[in-house]
């Protein structure tokens, strides 16, 4: 089965740390966003990785050939932000007629994707042509929503509807049982011109699949964790810290001048001193804190953090913090000194 992530977005969310590294390559607990997305997906990474980049795709390339070289990767650099169809559309040599997982770069789930191709189907069903992933929400106003049949297929997807009749949106996850057969169907949907401010969405090739009769069955997700903005990535961060919390050892050895309050990440370089670290704090490679209290934060790789107090921040990769700041954002590359810290 081959695995399609979609990453070409600019990230402007998530700026100003999207500023200097695209969003895929931002670090929340001990790995980074695509580092979590192919972790969860190693059950059905049996063929190509293809994975679609455009704004600072050659860190998002670096990072995933340093880290995850023993997977059969492909980069497909999608060079204007033509939407999510469009960059999909790009993988024409790669897709061939057999199965393949199509993700959104900036979104972590966690599901059963070796039966992905059963679905949620009722026993006897016949086999679907699709299956997307769902999960249950409460207001549907911000989602791709949809309704199923009595036969368990989708017969209806409304995008982002402003009655409250829907309850299962669409979790940002799809396998298609013939690449080629959905390849084709992408280039239906260029060639139409359906776009909406400039983009072409999956929901209009959802559209066309629907109306020549596919079957697209539904599989329930178990979690899924948005990445989308720095309070997403704090939310997120904390979240990951608590599932993780035992399924890894804990922190190196610090020392006496060091408490740690679980969950924490603390990568095995980074140097901390005279400090209280947690709950829900990830540090990065080689970044150094003293003389500080932090919870609820995230500092990055070589960030430089002294006598500060801090909660619900992001200190950016090579940043520098003096001082008693209590809730940051800053970006990668700064240096901040607080009078009186």
């Amino acid at each position: 089965m081959k695995v399609v992530v979609l990453m070409g977005g600019y990230g402007t969310r998530m700026r100003p740390h999207s500023w200097s590294r695209p969003k895929p390559v931002l670090q929340v607990g001990r790995n980074t966003v695509i580092g979590h997305i192919l972790d969860n997906l190693t059950a059905v990474t049996t063929e190509e990785v293809i994975l679609v980049v455009g704004y600072k795709g050659e860190q998002i390339e670096r990072w995933a050939r340093e880290h995850y070289g023993h997977l059969d990767l492909r980069f497909v650099y999608q060079h204007e932000p033509l939407g999510q169809a469009h960059a999909l559309w790009l993988c024409d040599d790669l897709l061939d007629e057999g199965e393949v997982v199509v993700l959104l770069g900036d979104i972590i789930i966690e599901a059963d994707f070796e039966r992905i191709a059963r679905g949620d189907l009722p026993t006897g069903a016949p086999p679907a042509d699709a299956v997307f992933q769902t999960m249950a929400i409460d207001d549907p106003r911000h989602f791709g929503c949809l309704t199923t049949g009595p036969d368990g297929f989708i017969d209806r997807i409304i995008e982002k509807p402003q009655t409250g009749d829907y309850r299962l949106a669409l979790a940002g996850a799809y396998w298609f049982r013939d690449g080629r057969v959905l390849w084709k169907t992408l280039d239906q949907t260029l060639k139409s011109g359906r776009q909406t401010n400039g983009e072409y969405f999956l929901a209009d090739t959802f559209q066309i699949m629907l109306e020549r009769g596919d079957r697209i069955g539904t599989q329930a997700i178990r979690s899924i964790v948005d990445i989308g903005s720095p309070g997403n990535r704090l939310a997120a961060n904390q979240r990951i810290l608590a599932r993780d919390a035992g399924r890894h050892s804990a922190p190196p050895t610090l020392g006496d001048s060091v408490a740690i309050v679980p969950p924490v990440f603390i990568d095995p370089s980074a140097v901390i001193e005279r400090s209280v670290i947690g709950p829900n704090v990830t540090i990065g490679r080689d970044a150094r804190v003293a003389d500080a209290v932090i919870a609820d934060s995230i500092i990055d790789p070589g960030a430089a953090v002294t006598g500060c107090v801090l909660r619900g921040s992001i200190i950016g990769a090579n940043a520098v913090l003096e001082g008693a700041a209590q809730a940051l954002i800053l970006g990668d590359d700064s240096k901040v000194a607080i009078a009186g810290g």
